[in-house]
C-alpha cells in the first residue's frame, strides 16, 4: 500500500492509495444516495398524507349536507332512499381513508366518530370539522379534528391515513439507523486514519465528514492520496500496519452486517403487510357482499326479474285479447 516511488515517477497514476481513496468515495455516496432516497419517499408521503386529509374533508362537507337534506326529506320517499344511498356511499368512501364509527338517528342522518364510537366527532348532524395534519419533532404524523372552538387529536388506526403513518414511522427509523451505521463507520474509519502516518509521516487526516442536521449526508473529504495513513507511528516507510487496523473494523463494526439487517427488516414488513393488506381485502369484500345481500341491489337478479315480469305481462295481455276476441265472436254469432 505504500507507493512513494510509483507516485514520484508518475503522480497521476492510479495506485492503490487512490483507489482507497475512489472506493471512500463510492460508499460515501451509497450511503448519501439512500438518505436521499429515504427523504424523497418521506416528503412523498407529506404529498398523500395532504391529498388523503382534503379528500377527507370534502367528503366530511358533503356528508354534512346531506344531512341536512335528510332532516328536510320524508322518510319512505324516493327523494329520502336516493339521499340514505349517497350518505352510505360518503361514509364507505371516508371508511377508505381512515377508521370510522358511524350510527344514524331517526332522519337517517349520520354522526360519524374517528375510531371506536369513543372517538372524537368529526361529523354530527349540525355540522362537520375540519382534519388536520402536522409533524412532530421526529418526524411522526399527528392529526386533529377542528369542530368550533373544539380540537381533538386522534391516531387513524385504519384506512390509508394509517399506511401513511406507518409508512413515516418506518421510513423515519431506516434513516435514523442509516444515518448511525453512517456515522459509526466514519468515525471508526477517521479514529484509525488519526492513529497512523502518511507518506510524509504524518497522522492521517480524516476521510469522512458528515452534515450535522443529516448523518446520511455521509462526503469523502480527503483528496490527497500521500495522507492516507497506512503506517503505524513507529513503522518505516514500507510500513502498512494501520491498514491492518482499518480492515480489522470492518469486522469489529459490522457495517455490512447492519446494512443486511436493516434491508432484511424492511423486506420483511413489506412482505407482512402485503399479507395483512391480502386479508383486509378479502374480510371487506366478504362485509360487501353480506350488505349487498342484505340491503344492496343485484343487478343480475333484478334483470331476470325484470324479464320474467315483461313475459308474465305479455302472456297476460295475450290472455286477455284472446278472451276479448272470443267474447266478440260469441255476440257476433248471436
Amino acid at each position: 500500500y505504500n507507493s512513494a516511488t510509483t507516485l514520484a515517477a508518475n503522480p497521476s497514476a492510479i495506485t492503490p492509495r487512490a483507489q482507497m481513496l475512489e472506493a471512500a468515495q463510492g460508499v460515501a455516496t451509497a450511503i448519501s444516495t439512500a438518505g436521499a432516497q429515504l427523504t424523497q419517499m418521506s416528503n412523498q408521503l407529506d404529498a398523500s398524507a395532504s391529498q388523503g386529509v382534503a379528500q377527507l374533508n370534502g367528503l366530511t362537507q358533503t356528508l354534512a349536507k346531506v344531512n341536512d337534506s335528510l332532516t328536510r326529506t320524508q322518510p319512505g320517499t324516493a327523494a329520502h332512499a336516493l339521499l340514505a344511498d349517497q350518505r352510505d356511499n360518503l361514509l364507505e368512501q371516508m371508511s377508505a381513508l381512515v377508521d370510522t364509527t358511524a350510527t344514524l338517528d331517526d332522519f337517517g342522518r349520520a354522526t360519524v366518530r374517528m375510531g371506536g364510537s369513543t372517538g372524537p366527532i368529526l361529523v354530527a348532524p349540525d355540522g362537520a370539522g375540519q382534519v388536520s395534519f402536522s409533524r412532530n419533532s421526529s418526524g411522526a404524523f399527528q392529526f386533529a379534528i377542528d369542530r368550533g372552538m373544539n380540537t381533538s387529536a386522534f391516531a387513524p388506526a385504519g384506512g390509508m391515513l394509517t399506511g401513511v403513518v406507518d409508512s413515516a414511522q418506518r421510513i423515519g427509523d431506516a434513516k435514523l439507523a442509516l444515518g448511525e451505521i453512517a456515522t459509526d463507520f466514519a468515525t471508526a474509519v477517521n479514529n484509525v486514519q488519526a492513529a497512523g502516518r502518511d507518506l510524509d509521516g504524518n497522522a492521517g487526516p480524516a476521510i469522512f465528514a458528515q452534515d450535522a442536521a443529516d448523518p446520511t449526508k455521509l462526503s469523502v473529504v480527503l483528496d490527497d492520496p500521500r495522507k492516507i495513513a497506512a503506517a503505524s507511528p513507529t513503522g518505516g516507510a514500507l510500513d502498512n500496519s494501520n491498514l491492518a487496523a482499518l480492515a480489522q473494523t470492518r469486522t469489529t463494526g459490522n457495517f455490512e452486517g447492519r446494512i443486511t439487517a436493516l434491508v432484511g427488516g424492511n423486506a420483511t414488513a413489506l412482505s407482512a403487510a402485503r399479507t395483512v393488506a391480502s386479508a383486509q381485502t378479502a374480510i371487506r369484500e366478504g362485509a360487501v357482499a353480506r350488505y349487498d345481500a342484505t340491503a344492496g341491489v343485484d343487478i343480475d337478479n333484478e334483470a331476470v326479474d325484470l324479464m320474467r315480469f315483461q313475459q308474465a305481462y305479455q302472456a297476460s295481455a295475450r290472455v286477455i285479447q284472446v278472451g276479448r276476441e272470443c267474447f266478440q265472436s260469441l255476440i257476433q254469432s248471436v
